[in-house]
């Protein structure tokens, strides 16, 4: 059975695996809604719409999405205070993983939170109505990095920004196979995606994770040619579809106040019509002391 098959029949039980809270107040950000407004739009004339607010760290994620005034999208992310970088779980002698996805691989009834569960500390937030494809973040901080050695085992954040639902990512169930999926599941998500709808520098790692999906990178990327990994930028995939776009960014990196964006390489053509950013930005305000994590310079694609 695909995914999309069960989503109906799993639909009310699935919405609540992991909850997520909107908060119409900004007070664990730091800033009030017109400070957050004013570094969101970056001076542009449009209409900044708030999402979801999680609390993590220190501080606070909040999600967003901007629009021009004719509805055409402008961007979408998350705004964080440089203090919700601080008090991140899983340090000396605490848990790695939040136990959100996990599975007794040795069968022995007891869960291992070191050895038997992935994605780190997870949150997810949603955006809210937009134009775009994008329903949802969901921000994992690795505390240790993660696989393969010597290239992301850094400290870092995933952020995911996902086209697929919520229901049909807690669809891709926890199993005994590599990354933790159910093996069915496992040979469904690695389903090469259609050449048209890739780049041709992004190449199919074959990883796959329960509650996630495949991992499409790009080969040209520093960290797998000799260089530093401190951002880079990652698709993910599900039974040849692409289900998520991912900018993953070093704790190390983020300390230096970046303030760049940096251009997605574009596919020939896309799977469904719609929206889609041209480039991801990280950035830095030092006056609000507030970080933003946003997919930007949509342009419309006709699917094909």
């Amino acid at each position: 059975m695909t995914i999309k098959k069960a989503v109906l029949a799993l639909a009310c039980f699935s919405m609540g695996l992991e909850a997520t809270a909107a908060a119409p107040e900004n007070r664990a950000t730091g800033a009030n809604t017109s400070e957050l407004s004013s570094f969101i739009g970056d001076g542009q004339w449009g209409t900044t719409l708030l999402g979801d607010k999680l609390a993590f760290g220190d501080g606070a994620y909040r999600a967003f999405s901007r629009l021009d005034a004719n509805g055409i999208p402008l961007s979408v992310g998350v705004v964080f205070h440089k203090d919700t970088l601080e008090g991140m779980p899983g340090g000396e002698g605490q848990p790695m993983h939040d136990g959100k996805t996990c599975f007794d691989v040795d069968g022995n009834n007891d869960i291992d939170i070191h050895s038997e569960c992935v994605g780190g500390h997870s949150k997810t937030m949603h955006f809210g109505d937009n134009s775009t494809p994008f329903n949802s973040i969901t921000i994992n901080w690795e505390p240790h990095g993660h696989i393969p050695a010597g290239v992301y085992d850094k400290p870092h954040l995933d952020f995911h920004f996902y086209t697929a639902s919520q229901t049909e990512r807690h669809l891709i169930t926890p199993g005994p196979c590599p990354g933790l999926m159910n093996c069915a599941q496992e040979q469904e998500a690695i389903v090469p995606v259609p050449d048209q709808y890739i780049h041709p520098d992004y190449m199919n790692t074959q990883l796959a994770f329960a509650h996630m999906g495949n991992h499409y990178v790009d080969s040209l990327s520093p960290e797998l040619n000799g260089g530093d990994y401190t951002h880079t930028f990652i698709l993910g995939a599900y039974d040849g579809r692409i289900t998520f776009y991912e900018p993953m960014i070093t704790r190390e990196f983020l300390l230096t106040q970046p303030n760049s964006c940096f251009p997605i390489k574009q596919p020939q053509a896309f799977q469904e019509s719609g929206y889609y950013p041209q480039s991801y930005c990280i950035r830095y305000n030092p006056w609000l002391e507030h970080y933003k994590v946003s997919l930007e310079d949509f342009q419309y694609q006709q699917a094909w």
